[in-house]
């Protein structure tokens, strides 16, 4: 494979906004929803990776800005041998680049990662902020939104009632139990279920009734149920009156 040079300036440019896209993602990590994919060819994700990079791009070019009537200022300027605006020496194709040394590729490189750092940083306590995290939530959970607000506080918790495709004397075999994990695909359908204590029973339905059979049994204490397993998956959420809420979330 013959190296590239466009393709590999064009990924220095947009690190910025990779680092933005990174930073909401790694924010936007719970304990009780797993990241959804990103769809191929998403406009918002690509949208978030070229707003970010120009604004890595507008903060590093602003410092060189002041840097430059700095030493004008105050004529304290180092003398170097190459120019360190790694802008002017992409955009003058070297030109102004002077006789570059081994620590004017050092230089220029590092100038490159400091926004990518700055704004991926920034993005990541952005993250945490109610308004996007509110926008954020909206768009990753969907419909279940409301159940995660339910289930914020320290002292709430959802229940999960999940009828398999499994059949034991012609009933289905059934579990309750308490979510500790949900995963969503780009539908916002659930295609994946992780259960803490839970119980194994048997659903039979018939034309009158649908009937609950259980039996003795300890109880699972970690269970993943798939949605290709599923026939179908109701949620409850429940409150312990007897432990009052913590002062933060446990949940995102």
């Amino acid at each position: 494979m013959s190296f590239s040079y466009t393709l590999f300036l064009a990924l220095l440019l947009l690190a910025p906004g990779l680092a933005v896209w990174a930073g909401l993602r790694a924010g936007e990590r719970s304990e009780l929803i797993s990241q959804a994919p990103e769809k191929p060819g998403s406009t918002f994700s690509l949208l978030v990776i070229v707003f970010g990079a120009l604004a890595g791009h507008i903060i590093l070019s602003g410092l060189f800005a002041l840097q430059a009537s700095a030493c004008r200022l105050t004529g304290q300027c180092a003398l170097l041998s190459f120019d360190p605006n790694v802008y002017r020496v992409i955009l003058t194709n070297g030109r102004s680049a002077g006789v570059p040394s081994d620590w004017a590729f050092l230089c220029w490189f590092v100038s490159l990662l400091t926004p990518a750092l700055i704004v991926g940083a920034a993005a990541y306590l952005a993250s945490g902020w109610k308004i996007v995290r509110d926008m954020r939530e909206a768009a990753t959970f969907g419909w279940l939104k409301r159940w995660v607000d339910l289930a914020r506080p320290s002292n709430s918790f959802i229940i999960a009632y999940v009828v398999t495709t499994l059949e034991h004397d012609g009933a289905n075999v059934a579990y309750e139990g308490i979510v500790e994990n949900i995963a969503l695909d780009d539908n916002k359908a659930i295609t994946m279920l992780v259960l803490s204590s839970c119980d194994r029973f048997l659903v039979r339905i018939t034309s009158e009734r649908v009937e609950r059979i259980d039996s003795d049994h300890a109880p699972i204490p970690l269970i993943q149920l798939e949605a290709k397993h599923f026939v179908n998956v109701a949620l409850e959420v429940f409150e312990d009156l007897e432990t009052p809420p913590a002062e933060e979330d446990s949940h995102p």
